[in-house]
């Protein structure tokens, strides 16, 4: 088997004996997500318990082969991101945005994907390089929706990766056509953003007038939504657009003030939260971490290290928008790593 840069792969699939057919079936699914190329490692989780290992690199030896060393080293890495992402579970419940459905954690020579399938199970991916990796997350985000879909479960819009499909575009049934917008007169999301941001600092004095401008430009109804640049443990400039009426349907609970309050105390635990995730990748990936995603059910959290233990923290409501609020914020992170 070769894979699309031409190298050969091989791959063997271990589960515990006594695991039914349909376990084995799960296994021959994902092993052909991994013969696709890209993905060195995958692992179905049941809780923290590894139900099913792949490993493309392993000669197949009948299925039930003792895990290899580096197989062994992501097991154990996808079984402490279990425990890591659990903790996160409160402040996601307490924003009502819905479950963890997806995350990315991404180091200069690779990245770990981690998705939910359903309740209690989850599927790791890992790729010892970066270069395809849109490519490699929308594939796994397929093939979860193709696990997801046989138990009768919805598929979710993983990254925005399925913008196109019907499910994920419908128009509300319950909307009335007579309240439906008019084609002919502008749009309450075409109103502009500036009108109605929001500043939050901590500690912190008014940031430089060229870092305020970055900051402030990047929000978006279309994409960003919260944005907040950590310069040091004690200074932080947030800014977001919640107040923005094109905004309105995601706060019909939560209102933006404890909106604000919540992602502003998210944003002080993500070092700590990135600094146990680093020594969980220590194992199988060579560098610190430089991005991490949340993607949760209604949308997304992000974080992007800077130079200088300074980071950034984003935040999309829009699911729709997950994939473009990602790369707004790579840019600002590239804008602002050499400040």
């Amino acid at each position: 088997m070769s894979d699309p840069q031409g190298t050969t792969t091989h791959a063997t699939a271990r589960f515990p004996d006594g695991e039914t057919t349909q376990m084995a079936q799960l296994a021959e699914q994902l092993n052909r997500l991994l013969q696709s190329g890209g993905l060195a490692h995958l692992v179905l989780y049941d809780g923290d318990t590894a139900k099913v290992v792949l490993d493309s690199s392993v000669e197949p030896s009948g299925g039930k082969s003792a895990l290899s060393p580096e197989s062994a080293a992501h097991e154990r890495t996808g079984r402490q991101l279990y425990y890591i992402l659990e903790e996160l579970e409160p402040d996601f419940a307490a924003l009502r945005t819905g479950a963890l459905i997806r995350t990315v954690l991404r180091v200069p020579t690779g990245a770990v994907l981690y998705y939910l399938v359903e309740p209690g199970f989850h599927l790791y991916g890992a790729t010892a390089s970066t270069d395809r990796l849109p490519e490699l997350d929308a594939r796994m985000a397929e093939c979860v929706n193709g696990l997801r879909l046989p138990a009768r479960y919805s598929p979710l819009n993983y990254g925005s990766w399925f913008n196109n499909e019907p499910w994920a575009t419908a128009a509300d049934a319950t909307t009335p056509a007579s309240q439906a917008p008019d084609p002919t007169s502008p749009t309450e999301t075409a109103l502009p953003a500036d009108a109605y941001m929001a500043e939050n600092r901590r500690a912190a004095p008014a940031p430089p007038p060229d870092v305020e401008e970055a900051l402030r430009s990047v929000l978006d109804v279309q994409g960003l939504h919260y944005i907040a640049y950590h310069h040091s443990p004690t200074t932080a400039w947030g800014y977001d657009i919640f107040d923005h009426p094109g905004l309105g349907n995601f706060f019909r609970v939560q209102t933006p003030d404890r909106r604000r309050s919540r992602y502003g105390r998210m944003g002080r635990l993500l070092p700590g939260v990135t600094s146990r995730l680093n020594l969980s990748l220590r194992a199988i990936l060579q560098g610190e971490l430089i991005q991490v995603v949340l993607d949760v059910e209604q949308g997304a959290v992000y974080f992007h290290a800077l130079p200088g233990r300074r980071y950034l923290m984003g935040v999309t409501l829009d699911q729709s928008r997950v994939t473009e609020a990602d790369q707004q914020l790579g840019r600002l992170g590239s804008e602002l790593a050499e400040g």
